[in-house]
């Protein structure tokens, strides 16, 4: 229960890294973040400390934010998996009025992928095994206005990601079948590529984020 309720505590306040201060961006933004010169930046959720610092020192110190409207870097990893196969995280982090990014794990990079095609808020996404130079470029190009990086990556399809998310609320093929009327032998076909693109099988993605 305490760790639920940290995680629930990292989703709903968003802090700004850009200095030691760590003002509050969101729900309530800190009065005196209008009247700061550094640029805005967040990780989010933020309970990663290590991948904080790394954002901080390899990105941020290393490379110049041109415009005038900051970015909100997300820990788009397996433990929030439940967490990004909804839509309700990009309205709330949209409304913070900042760039999204997505930090993604290999494993749901396909999924990171379907959400860059589908989502005009996110920028890019630098992907964990992307070799530093290629980090910096993306930021370089982040920081310059353009997008990190190419629509073209390898990603899920609708149906796919309607399967998932459905598979993750708790639902099972009869279910789904029903619900979404779609033939028996699609939904397997599709499952199978499902699990093909994202490494694992359902049976194994579902009990490692229960």
């Amino acid at each position: 229960m305490e760790t639920i309720g940290l995680l629930k505590k990292s989703l709903s306040i968003i802090r700004c890294i850009s200095c030691e201060l760590s003002c509050q961006l969101y729900p309530d933004r800190a009065l005196r973040v209008q009247y700061c010169n550094d640029s805005e930046f967040a990780i989010w959720p933020d309970d990663n400390h290590f991948l904080k610092k790394g954002v901080i020192e390899k990105l941020l110190f290393e490379s110049k934010n041109c415009l005038s409207r900051g970015f909100i870097f997300v820990d788009f990893s397996f433990p929030y998996l439940r967490l990004f196969s909804d839509s309700q995280w990009i309205e709330r982090l949209a409304d913070c009025g900042m760039y999204i990014v997505l930090l993604s794990d290999r494993s749901l990079a396909p999924l990171a992928n379907y959400w860059l095609v589908h989502e005009s808020h996110i920028r890019g996404v630098i992907y964990a095994d992307d070799e530093e130079q290629v980090q910096k470029q993306k930021i370089q190009r982040l920081f310059t206005g353009r997008f990190a990086n190419d629509k073209d990556g390898r990603s899920l399809n609708h149906t796919e990601f309607i399967l998932l998310k459905r598979f993750i609320s708790g639902a099972g093929i009869q279910q789904i079948i029903e619900s979404e009327n779609i033939d028996v032998k699609k939904v397997y076909a599709h499952k199978l590529r499902l699990e093909n693109k994202l490494g694992h099988s359902i049976h194994k993605i579902i009990s490692n984020i229960l």
